[in-house]
């Protein structure tokens, strides 16, 4: 089952050699693959990649002198700004209803009250500190690697000092958020690097020895804002400047026809600027750099493509790298490797569908569209994620609405995530009370409810005739809902939480898209007396769903968000250095 998304992201020695990269890439790779319900990997990957007596006496390449690193960037330098960055700061949490604090340290309590004064809230800084409406909080976030100017990330939020209970319907102020570095001499704050506001969404899916402590800490999802881009740096392992300028003009020369990427501005570092059209795919512009050769001449480039498709039909050939190496080159390849479209090796099969898919030829969407359709494929929730790629045409927008309701949740799930990226015409979203959105997806299989939990307050519902079913009840000091065995409407009590003052009986039907409207949008009336909304919190609507799904009363599966399969291997599989950006 899905799990809940975490906000730490696994970090790794970046500066490890390629070849343990590579070893460790693989194991997560298994690890993940595995988990698709395959059966034992083990077994099932010595079958995929049996080998004949004669294939077993040949050497394996190592990933270090594959033809897939040699004469290119990776070969000859490393990446500055790959790692995640940690920022933090603290804040304001506003809208409690008695469940606040104002206890905290006498220094932030002063640069608390600065902060109020700068922005001008026209409220006094000392009445908004003292309150028990309010919060004062640590807010710290990760900020991605490669990430732009004005790229949204999570945030998460902790109550400080112990008079707060709870910041369950609370709301962040801007707050600034700064890079830390630890000296000899304790944490030394930086400059701003982030801003961070939003609604906290207080997860139901965590529980600690002491429940209680949960609702101090809670996230904003998507709440964290760069305010500049990350440094990417292209650093060489041995200062020269003819290398360093023959880099920049092969960078420039593949991947700058709009505007320059790359400047060298030493004999050992050069500053990289993602081009426009590869905004949002900043990761993917990186791993194209590295391996990118740095002899451009379409002799060479002929022959290193014909080199790669004889290396990638070797059992244990560096696929991925291989696959990226072909992409760097350009369309110039796709002769090379279209044979290996139909090669018997899965894998070389279907790394070398990639790259000609992401090059834009049309013979590989179709074997990546078999990848992903196919039930037991070890890659295929990878090549669900390739469908995203706006080359895969219309031949993927009908593939994934025929994954939207496969018999594995998981491929369901992912194959729902690339319908958003694409604004797939399945998709009906719905802005619920100005708080979150409601997808509801056009698609086949039985219903399933998906919560994100991560960048963004959404709900989804795939599949068919999403209803409740009795009996079942909640109750908290904001709702009381309940249904008893046999009846075809929900009874509902709102509760004011600060005059708690308790609404008249209301009462709703078993559509289950209905019903999560109205518990979403704000309080108010139709013109003939019915009630619009009961307006919860996006954290009060989860915790509802998931309570009746614990009871029984969802007719189907309730799935919460997790990390892609792509971007777990991208933090273990790509070369950096020790930086700083302080």
């Amino acid at each position: 089952m899905l799990k809940d998304a975490t906000m730490t992201e696994g970090r790794n020695d970046r500066g490890r050699p390629a070849r343990r990269g590579a070893r460790m890439a693989a194991t997560l790779a298994a690890a993940l693959i595995g988990a698709t319900g395959c059966g034992d990997m083990g077994e099932r990957w010595s079958r995929l990649f049996k080998r004949s007596k004669s294939e077993d006496s040949t050497p394996v390449p190592a990933r270090a002198s594959s033809n897939a690193v040699q004469d290119t960037v990776q070969g000859l330098a490393t990446v500055e700004g790959l790692r995640v960055t940690v920022v933090r700061g603290y804040g304001l949490v506003v809208g409690l209803v008695g469940t606040g604090g104002s206890d905290a340290p006498d220094d932030v309590r002063k640069y608390l009250q600065q902060e109020i004064l700068r922005r001008r809230t026209g409220i006094s800084s000392k009445e908004l500190l003292d309150s028990r409406d309010t919060a004062i909080v640590v807010v710290t976030g990760e900020v991605p690697a490669a990430a732009m100017s004005g790229q949204r990330f999570d945030v998460v939020v902790r109550a400080m000092g112990n008079q707060t209970t709870s910041l369950d319907g609370g709301m962040l102020l801007e707050c600034d958020l700064k890079l830390l570095a630890a000296t000899p001499r304790g944490v030394i704050e930086g400059k701003t690097f982030a801003v961070a506001a939003g609604p906290i969404f207080i997860t139901p899916f965590r529980r600690g020895e002491d429940k209680g402590d949960d609702l101090r800490v809670g996230r904003v999802l998507g709440g964290g804002m760069l305010r500049e881009s990350r440094r990417l740096r292209i650093v060489l392992d041995s200062p020269t400047y003819n290398i360093a300028a023959r880099i920049r003009d092969r960078l420039n020369s593949r991947y700058g026809a709009a505007a320059p990427v790359a400047d060298a501005v030493s004999p050992d570092v050069i500053q990289l600027t993602v081009p426009s059209a590869m905004r949002g795919n900043e990761k993917h512009f990186l791993d194209l750099v590295l391996h990118t050769t740095i002899n451009g001449a379409p002799a060479f480039v002929e022959r290193r493509a014909a080199e790669l498709a004889e290396e990638i039909q070797h059992p244990q050939a560096p696929y991925d790298a291989i696959s990226l190496a072909w992409e760097a080159m350009g369309r110039s390849v796709l002769p090379a490797i279209r044979p290996i479209y139909s090669h018997r090796t899965v894998a070389a099969r279907f790394y070398a569908a990639r790259a000609g898919m992401r090059l834009g030829d049309s013979q590989a969407v179709g074997i990546i569209v078999q990848h992903a359709l196919a039930s037991g494929d070890p890659f295929r929730l990878v090549a669900i994620e390739e469908l995203a790629n706006p080359t895969a045409g219309a031949a993927a927008a009908d593939a994934l609405q025929t994954l939207a309701g496969d018999p594995d949740n998981r491929v369901r799930i992912a194959a729902y995530k690339v319908m958003l990226q694409r604004r797939h015409p399945a998709i009906s979203p719905e802005a619920v009370g100005g708080q979150f959105v409601l997808d509801v997806v056009e698609c086949g299989g039985p219903p399933l409810v998906f919560v994100a939990t991560s960048e963004q307050q959404r709900l989804a519902l795939l599949g068919r005739k999403h209803t409740l079913r009795p009996p079942a009840s909640y109750r908290d000091d904001d709702v009381t809902i309940a249904i008893d065995e046999g009846d075809s409407e929900f009874r509902i009590v709102r509760v004011n939480p600060r005059s708690k003052q308790a609404s008249p009986l209301i009462r709703c039907g078993l559509d289950l898209r209905e019903f999560i409207r109205l518990l979403g949008e704000r309080p108010g009336e139709t013109p003939d007396g019915r009630p619009t909304g009961l307006g919860l919190t996006y954290s009060g609507v989860v915790r509802v769903l998931n309570e009746l799904h614990g009871q029984g009363a969802l007719t189907g599966a309730f799935l919460v968000d997790r990390p892609s399969v792509s971007d777990e291997l991208w933090k273990i599989r790509t070369p950096s250095r020790p930086e700083s950006e302080f």
